[in-house]
């Protein structure tokens, strides 16, 4: 027998979980697995084979218990190339828009790691501003489930498998989720953007085609955090696993060499239009969250509470390293290492380079980009919340 987890074992399992909660009682429900092979939950032989058994166990566990849908049914996708991820969402939503069946619900499922979840909800996001028509179902009857199959797992619908399959045991209510927008204020043209880089090259520090306007579902940062980001991002290239806690103090060693830092200016608003504050400094880093409540790097607490928003202006590297546990366990709160707010939108000036993040990919930013908006979208994608005790 295959010891090796496969993306059927996933879907037998997650159909059987879907099958018998409530929430999807007397529906014809179709699975949509995109999976990313690549990802550690394949490869790696000793999780994989941990998955599998866990995946079996559940199975026999659950398949006992009285079926709610009326049928459930799968289709598995397996990504090949980069962005393939994005095309098969816009097949999928194109297909179920053409058919249109009456009594039905839809699950968008990713299997892989976070570029795989960052692919499928971004083409998801885009798919529903084509028209009404999109709009209504990605919102009404299209829901994504994010796996937790990567390294990090930070927006996934749970922070670990276990997570995931209690949730879908339980009771389960449809919510739609904002995601953050990222855009220049006028867009730059690429000559623009290489002429202003003072020398550095765009394509080293992320895809070039990774373009604007940018989202990210959980969180968008800029600075120290989008280095430690790339130079994890660097590491995986040639060694599978997580080393984004590893590269937290070897880019603290060499971030200030490669991005010298000078002042940002932050204007803070309530909501799109109002204007509720304004602050130059240079950061360290700055952390914007499709709401507050939000971790990073495979559970840094740099949004503990309800705010969206993190900005934590320059530090020594000695305070750094630190003071770094501060945001791993969210106790930097109140303190001055880092100022805590609740916004719908903010705006950037800046007249250097500086790296930025979204949910894991990254992209340099050079003086061209600026200004530069990062704001909340209205409610959109549908996701699984458990209901409310």
């Amino acid at each position: 027998m295959d010891l090796k987890l496969t993306p059927q074992d996933i879907a037998e399992c997650i159909s059987v979980l879907v099958a018998r909660n409530k929430l999807w009682s007397k529906k014809k429900v179709y699975l949509y697995f995109i999976a990313n092979k690549t990802a550690g939950c394949f490869t790696n032989s000793k999780k994989s084979e941990k998955l599998k058994k866990f995946f079996s166990s559940v199975i026999k566990e659950v398949s006992p218990l009285p079926e709610c849908a009326t049928s459930v049914s799968y289709k598995i996708f397996s990504t090949e190339y980069a962005g393939h991820a994005k095309d098969l969402t816009q097949s999928v939503v194109a297909q179920l828009i053409a058919t249109d069946e009456p009594d039905t619900e839809n699950l968008i499922v990713t299997a892989g790691g976070d570029g795989t979840s960052l692919e499928v909800q971004t083409a998801l996001f885009k798919e529903a501003m084509q028209g009404p028509k999109h709009n209504e179902a990605i919102m009404n009857h299209i829901t994504i489930l994010r796996l937790p199959l990567g390294t990090g797992n930070d927006g996934t619908d749970g922070h670990t498998i276990e997570e995931t399959i209690e949730l879908l045991r339980g009771g389960l209510v449809f919510a739609n989720n904002r995601a953050v927008r990222i855009y220049p204020e006028n867009e730059p043209d690429e000559q623009a953007v290489i002429e202003s880089s003072g020398g550095k090259n765009p394509a080293k520090y992320g895809d070039v085609n990774f373009r604007s306007p940018w989202y990210a579902f959980n969180i968008a940062s800029i600075g120290l955090d989008a280095y430690v980001v790339y130079m994890t991002n660097t590491v995986k290239q040639k060694l599978p696993g997580n080393f984004y806690h590893f590269c937290v103090p070897l880019s603290g060693l060499t971030y200030d060499k490669a991005f010298p830092v000078g002042d940002i200016t932050i204007e803070l608003f309530e909501n799109k239009e109002t204007k509720s504050g304004e602050m130059t400094f240079p950061i360290t880093l700055m952390a914007f969250g499709a709401s507050g409540y939000r971790v990073y790097g495979g559970g840094h607490k740099i949004l503990p509470d309800s705010n969206n928003l993190c900005i934590a202006p320059k530090v020594s590297l000695l305070t750094l390293l630190k003071e770094n546990h501060r945001f791993v366990d969210g106790s930097f709160t109140g303190t001055s290492l880092a100022s805590l707010h609740t916004v719908e939108k903010i705006r950037l000036s800046y007249n250097k380079s500086i790296l930025m993040q979204c949910d894991g990919e990254t992209v340099m930013l050079s003086p061209a980009h600026f200004p530069l908006i990062i704001e909340l979208t209205d409610p959109c994608l549908r996701v699984l919340k458990p209901v409310a005790l």
